[in-house]
């Protein structure tokens, strides 16, 4: 992982532990929407050659299998 330097303002400097946990979360959450994005994108790959019968029918498909997930994990 690549360090990122920041200057800060004088005003500014007495929060530093505090930003330096905010920035952490910012770009831990970046780096999860990175992924996630990649992720669909490689599903979605396919996704062109779909028409809307097939994306209604692959969707049901999607949430009878959550559905039947869940409902083994006692949620329903």
């Amino acid at each position: 992982m690549d360090d990122l330097e920041i200057k800060l303002p004088e005003i500014l400097k007495k929060e530093k532990p505090k930003l330096e946990k905010r920035i952490e979360e910012l770009v831990i959450f970046e780096e999860k929407r990175k992924k996630l994005l990649s992720f669909m994108d490689e599903i979605m790959k396919g996704g062109k050659n779909l028409n809307q019968g097939d994306l209604v029918k692959l969707g049901r498909e999607i949430k009878q299998g959550r559905f039947k997930k869940l409902k083994k994990q006692g949620l329903f």
